[in-house]
């Protein structure tokens, strides 16, 4: 009996607090505070506008890209696993390998304009700095990747640092400073089995680095993540540019 009592007087003290907060004006001004009631159609708003923020945090994966993978010849190995993220995932993919090319490579000529206006890519992926792992000169070579950066303006890209295999005097910490947050994948705790020169990974060794660089790209933590859902079958990249140590650079 006593429980029922109870309850029935919190059900109307319930009841009066909905009557009372219902016939209260909106606003009470006491001093100079202001107190808003808060109404359902408050709260409704207040539900959307999380929502919409929320919704807007999330980054928009990119889908159905062009994508232009430069750099040394590391991009070797790279770009035939990433053939297969490529031809998985409805990208396009346009490979240019320029052996023994560094940062200033790149950086000082008209290289990276000639084949952004030859193949319109929406989507860029550097792997460069391997060549670079004992400079000194970090000062100019933070200019290079500047440069760099600048030349491709507003084209979403990521650089694939390089992976060392006996440490480096800088230049990872050089790249990761000068290309923004979210566009360096650090490849530098990677253990990879090298070839028969001891510098460049074997082909399954650089297929497990891309597999490692593509879980970033494609994450919430990558500035711009690029669908690349693990590939099932090959796919053969059949649209690469090889360029020799001895090339120049467009001018």
């Amino acid at each position: 009996m006593r429980a029922q009592i109870k309850t029935l007087l919190l059900m109307a003290a319930v009841l009066a607090a909905i009557v009372v907060y219902a016939v209260i004006p909106a606003e009470i001004t006491l001093g100079s505070y202001t107190i808003r009631k808060i109404t359902l159609a408050h709260l409704s708003r207040l539900h959307i506008e999380q929502t919409r923020q929320k919704r807007r945090a999330v980054k928009k994966t990119r889908r159905n890209q062009t994508v232009l993978f430069i750099g040394d010849s590391m991009v070797e190995g790279l770009s035939r696993r990433m053939g297969d993220y490529a031809g998985e995932n409805g990208h396009r993919l346009f490979t240019v390998i320029w052996y023994s090319s560094s940062t200033e490579s790149w950086g000082t000529t008209h290289t990276l304009e000639h084949y952004i206006a030859r193949y319109r890519p929406t989507y860029v992926l550097i792997c460069l700095g391997s060549n670079e792992l004992f400079v000194n000169d970090l000062a100019s070579r933070a200019q290079y990747v500047r440069n760099i950066v600048k030349k491709l303006d507003s084209i979403p890209f990521v650089w694939i640092s390089p992976s060392d295999w006996n440490g480096d005097t800088g230049i990872n910490d050089v790249i990761q400073e000068n290309v923004g947050t979210g566009r360096f994948f650090d490849s530098r705790n990677l253990k990879l089995r090298r070839g028969s020169d001891h510098y460049h990974p074997t082909w399954a060794a650089a297929a497990y680095w891309m597999d490692t660089a593509a879980r970033f790209i494609s994450s919430q933590q990558c500035a711009a993540p690029l669908q690349l859902n693990r590939p099932n079958t090959h796919h053969k990249a059949t649209r690469t540019k090889l360029l020799q140590p001895s090339f120049e650079g467009f001018k």
